[in-house]
């Protein structure tokens, strides 16, 4: 019987304690673990993964415990990543619905939701077209119904070649990619992470994986009701290749988010995990809505972070209220200081007053004036309330 092997973490990754093993009819392991209580929602994993380092950015942890807190929420390591067996394997789609099935089998779970992101999707909508009663929503974030829709021959022979040239170089390559709004922090952490979940081989494997997918001959059949959720300028997955899925799915609805992410819990979750909930839970989505981005050309995102600075919200506060990484918000004011010309929270205020984003009136610690304005050129302004 083959053991799963243990990859050198270097200290990044901790075994969760809700750790378990179940067994395919070949003898291979797959670990998975479940969180939380209430109608089963199980994640098909997309890209590289670890079972518990995918969740170990603040960001993701947090969309993991939102999950947990309305679902027992059930994710797992494909075979060649994280904790589950590292080969021995074919990798081919028949083989990913294999694991899923048996993921749920072995945690007792007769029906739940499934999200497939990314390379999970067409997994998960094999799974609902083969096991339609076993499925009850299905939601697919930066899916895909045919690899050849995702990018050129040529750019799978690209991405192939640095991989397997320099697992180091090839890992921050596809950070940038799959992250391109990541500070250089973010970049180390998800660089890092690949390569602790799996080698080089197997990200190598998982590309030639992608370009050989095709389930449109599938999706006809799949009558879940489906969410099908894109970020417009996704460099990794083309929203076409987002709409190609949704119009061959006969119960599905496209939602498309506005921005340029592909990992859809690394940074600015919050938007993700509220449509997810929503729809899976049967409630209506009631999007986030700011102000029309001004001539300055904040986006909509950076017109959130300017309220909230305006009011007088700590980094920490803001981080907390859209469910972002602090991270994440030191670089949107960091982008919205830059547009705006602003050289501090006074400016920003005056500035979000004039947006009509908010309006003059006593600031968060009582005091009258502009929303949260402080003299320009304190030490809070300079250090932009980091904490």
């Amino acid at each position: 019987m083959v053991e799963p092997s243990t990859p050198d973490t270097d200290g990044v990754m901790s075994i969760p304690s809700t750790t378990r093993f179940c067994r395919l009819a070949d003898g291979m392991r797959v670990a998975y673990a479940t969180k939380g209580a209430g109608r089963p929602l199980v994640m098909v994993p997309g890209w590289l993964c670890h079972l518990d380092g995918s969740w170990s950015h603040p960001s993701a942890a947090s969309a993991r415990d939102r999950f947990a807190a309305e679902h027992a929420f059930t994710w797992y390591d494909r075979l060649g990543c994280g904790l589950s067996d590292r080969q021995g394997f074919e990798v081919c789609l028949d083989n990913d619905v294999e694991q899923l099935t048996a993921v749920m089998d072995s945690a007792g779970i007769q029906r739940a939701s499934l999200i497939g992101y990314s390379l999970g999707g067409p997994p998960a909508t094999v799974f609902a077209s083969r096991f339609p009663d076993r499925v009850d929503r299905l939601v697919l974030y930066s899916a895909f119904a045919r690899g050849s829709a995702v990018t050129t021959p040529e750019g799978f022979d690209a991405l192939q070649q640095v991989v397997a040239m320099d697992w180091s170089i090839g890992s921050r390559t596809l950070a940038t990619m799959l992250l391109p709004n990541a500070g250089s922090r973010d970049l180390r952490w998800f660089t890092r992470f690949q390569i602790a979940a799996a080698r080089a081989e197997m990200a190598a494997a998982l590309i030639e994986h992608m370009r050989s997918m095709d389930v449109r001959e599938i999706l006809p059949r799949v009558r879940t009701p489906t969410l099908v959720l894109h970020d417009r300028h996704d460099r990794a997955i083309p929203l076409e290749a987002g709409r190609e899925l949704a119009a061959l799915l006969p119960s599905a609805r496209l939602q498309v988010l506005e921005g340029n992410e592909h990992d859809p819990f690394i940074r600015d979750s919050g938007d993700v995990v509220d449509a997810i909930l929503d729809f899976v839970n049967d409630r209506p989505h009631i999007r986030r809505k700011a102000a029309a981005p001004p001539a300055s050309g904040l986006t909509a995102r950076e017109c959130e972070v300017l309220r909230l600075i305006a009011v007088g919200a700590s980094n920490k506060r803001i981080a907390a209220d859209l469910g972002i990484a602090v991270t994440t918000v030191e670089r949107h004011v960091t982008n919205l200081y830059r547009k705006i010309d602003a050289q501090g929270r006074a400016d920003a205020a005056m500035s979000a007053v004039a947006m009509g984003l908010v309006s003059p009136g006593p600031s968060a610690d009582g005091r009258t004036g502009y929303p949260g304005a402080r003299a320009r050129g304190s030490r809070d302004d300079r250090a932009m309330d980091a904490t």
